[in-house]
C-alpha cells in the first residue's frame, strides 16, 4: 500500500535522527574516555614527582619531601588527595599508610590504575613501582572523584541539551516544516480541483516550487495533449454532424422522389445515396476507433496482407472494368504486426481514391512488398494527382482538393495517415516516374 508523502518524509527524518542520537551517545562517552584519561594523567604525574624525590640514604630508602611541598600536593578546592610511599619489604616510606589496595602486583609492572570503594568514599588511584639503588618500592597516589563526577555531569548536561535540541528539531520538522512545505503541493491540487472539464490551460510553473516544477511541467504537456486531442474530437463532431447532415438530406430527398414518383431510376438514386451514407459512417466508425488504438501495437497480432487484398481484388477490378481502366496488382506474402480491420480500410481507401479519380483509359497498379525492412504498400494512377503545394493539406479531414471528381467525402487520405501513424508507419504522396498521377506510398514495421 501507498504511504503518504508527509509519512514518507517523517520516515525519512527518523533515521537520520537516530543516527544524530547515536552519534551524540558515543560522543559522550569517548569525551567522557578523554576527561578520565586527563585526570588519570594529572594522577601519575604525581606520582612521578613523588618517584624523584625518593633517595637511598646510609642503604635505606628516604624521600625527600618536606611538609610544605606535602601540603601544596594534598591542596585541592574539590577533592582530597591521598598518597603513599612503601618499600618492597612494606616499610611505609611517607604518605597515608591506610590507603588500599595493598601492593600485590609483580615488580617491574607499568602504571596500575585502580578505582574501589574506601571508607565513604569512591577513590581512582595510580600505583607506580621504581628502584633505588637496587631498592625497590611503590609509590601510590589517589583522589576523590569529585572533579571527574563533576566533568562528567557538565559533559552530560551539554550533550543532554545537544540532543534535547536535535529531538526538538526532528519534532519541529515533522509537526510544522513538512507539512508547510508541502502547503504549495495542497495549495495546487486545490487549483485543479477548482477547475472544470474545460479548463486545460496549463500551470504557471514560476508559481510552484523548483522541486515540483518538473511534475508541473509534465502535468502541463499532458494539459496541451488533452486540449488538442479534446479540441480535435470536438471539431471532428462538428465536421462529422456537417458532413452526415448532407447525405442525409439527400437519402430524404430521394425517398419523397420515390414515394412521389416510384420507379427503377428513382430506387436506384436511393440506394447510390444510401451507399454514400454507409460509406461516410463506416469511415467515421474507422477513423474513430484508429484514433482510439494509440498502442494498437503493444499487443497486436500478425496480419497477413495478401488474403486482405485478394478479399477485395473482386470488387476493385469490376469497378475497373466499368470505368475502362487498367489495373495491376502485385503482392507478396507479406506480414505486419497491426489489427486486421484498420489494414483493410487503408489499402481500400487508397485503391478507393484511385479508382474514383483515375479518368477512362487510365492504369492504376498496387504493389505490396517487402522494402526498407519492413513492407511498403504503394498505389500509383496516372490520373489528375495532387500538386506538390497542396498535398500536406490533402491529409486533413473532410477536404477536398479544388477540381477534384467524384462526390467523396474527404475522409479517405484522412484516415490512411491515422491507421499508418497508430501502426508506426510513414506515408508519402509523389508524382510517378511517368510525370503524371500520384503514387501514395505506405511503409508499415515488418513483424518481428
Amino acid at each position: 500500500m501507498n504511504q503518504s508523502l508527509v509519512r514518507r518524509l517523517q520516515r525519512a527524518a527518523l533515521f537520520p535522527l537516530l543516527l544524530a542520537v547515536l552519534g551524540g551517545t558515543i560522543g559522550y562517552w569517548v569525551a567522557a574516555g578523554v576527561v578520565r584519561t586527563a585526570y588519570d594523567e594529572s594522577l601519575r604525574n604525581d606520582a612521578e614527582a613523588l618517584v624523584d624525590r625518593v633517595r637511598l640514604n646510609e642503604g635505606r630508602l628516604v624521600i625527600d619531601f618536606p611538609d610544605q611541598a606535602e601540603a601544596l600536593l594534598r591542596t585541592d578546592q574539590v577533592d582530597t588527595l591521598y598518597f603513599r610511599v612503601r618499600s618492597d619489604h612494606g616499610e611505609l616510606i611517607a604518605g597515608d599508610a591506610e590507603l588500599p589496595p595493598p601492593e600485590a602486583f609483580p615488580v617491574g609492572a607499568g602504571p596500575v590504575y585502580f578505582q574501589m570503594r574506601w571508607g565513604e568514599t569512591d577513590i581512582r588511584g595510580v600505583r607506580l613501582h621504581r628502584q633505588r639503588g637496587g631498592q625497590g618500592f611503590y609509590v601510590t597516589v589517589a583522589e576523590t572523584l569529585g572533579k571527574r563526577q563533576r566533568a562528567v555531569e557538565l559533559l552530560l548536561l551539554g550533550f543532554g541539551v545537544a540532543m534535547a535540541a536535535i529531538v526538538a528539531a526532528a519534532i519541529a520538522i515533522v509537526r510544522h516544516a513538512i507539512p508547510t512545505g508541502l502547503a504549495p503541493l495542497a495549495a495546487l491540487q486545490k487549483a485543479l480541483a477548482e477547475r472544470d472539464a474545460s479548463h486545460l490551460r496549463p500551470i504557471d510553473p514560476a508559481r510552484v516550487p523548483p522541486e515540483i516544477r518538473g511534475v508541473v511541467e509534465a502535468l502541463n504537456a499532458l494539459l496541451v495533449r488533452l486540449d488538442d486531442s479534446v479540441g480535435a474530437q470536438r471539431r471532428f463532431l462538428q465536421n462529422a454532424a456537417h458532413q452526415l447532415r448532407t447525405p442525409l438530406a439527400s437519402v430524404q430527398v430521394q425517398l419523397d422522389v420515390l414515394d412521389a414518383q416510384p420507379g427503377p431510376e428513382a430506387l436506384d438514386r436511393v440506394r447510390r445515396a444510401t451507399g454514400r451514407l454507409t460509406r461516410l459512417t463506416n469511415q467515421l466508425l474507422v477513423l474513430a476507433r484508429a484514433e482510439s488504438d494509440a498502442g494498437l501495437l503493444d499487443d497486436a497480432g500478425e496480419v497477413a496482407l495478401a488474403p486482405l487484398i485478394d478479399d477485395l481484388v473482386e470488387e476493385w477490378i469490376s469497378r475497373a472494368d466499368a470505368a475502362q481502366l487498367d489495373l495491376g496488382i502485385q503482392r507478396d506474402p507479406c506480414r505486419v504486426a497491426g489489427e486486421p480491420t484498420l489494414l483493410r480500410e487503408l489499402i481500400a481507401n487508397l485503391m478507393d481514391n484511385a479508382l474514383k479519380y483515375t479518368p477512362a483509359g487510365g492504369c492504376i497498379s498496387l504493389r505490396c512488398v517487402y522494402a526498407d525492412g519492413g513492407v511498403k504498400i504503394e498505389v500509383e494512377d496516372d490520373g489528375p494527382g495532387i500538386p506538390p503545394a497542396l498535398r500536406e493539406r490533402a491529409f486533413a479531414r473532410f477536404t477536398r482538393l479544388p477540381g477534384s471528381r467524384g462526390n467523396g467525402s474527404g475522409l479517405g487520405l484522412a484516415l490512411v495517415l491515422q491507421i499508418v501513424a497508430c501502426h508506426r508507419g510513414r506515408i508519402t504522396l509523389d508524382t510517378p516516374a511517368s510525370g503524371r498521377g500520384l503514387c501514395v506510398a505506405v511503409w508499415l514495421p515488418d513483424t518481428p
